[in-house]
């Protein structure tokens, strides 16, 4: 009777042939800008005309995200969004980009090697409504 011994090379070659996971460029944009619905202070992305933001609600809406996968783990971000006033720009994109950094990594498995951030508004804080008396 002849037995076969596989070594633990053989078993993790085997490994290699079951298939690759690839994540597309647009899925990591929409997960990037469901992470960023997580961070304080933080709101879509101002429409611009002529370089100009247009005025409205930029609250409402996401954050616009473009994002590039390179290579099989590697993503790059470009994110634009506005940030209530009159919160810190500078803390509030820190945490905005600490916190794509570390959530598209969980998600996706991807390492995210840079992050660049537009704020392309100041939203004004909201408001309480008028009341007629």
């Amino acid at each position: 009777m002849d037995t076969a011994i596989t070594t633990s090379a053989e078993r993790d070659s085997g490994t290699a042939q079951r298939g690759i996971t690839t994540i597309s460029d647009r899925t990591v944009e929409r997960i990037a800008a469901r992470v960023l619905t997580e961070v304080e202070n933080i709101g879509g992305a101002a429409g611009r005309l002529l370089g100009i933001a247009l005025p409205g609600e930029h609250s409402e809406g996401s954050a616009r995200v473009a994002a590039k996968v390179s290579g099989d783990s590697v993503a790059a971000l470009d994110v634009h969004l506005s940030v209530a006033y009159p919160q810190s720009v500078a803390h509030t994109t820190e945490d905005a980009r600490a916190r794509l950094v570390r959530r598209v990594a969980d998600l996706t498995g991807l390492t995210v090697t840079r992050v660049d951030i537009t704020v392309t508004a100041l939203r004004a804080p909201d408001s309480p409504t008028r009341r007629v008396r």
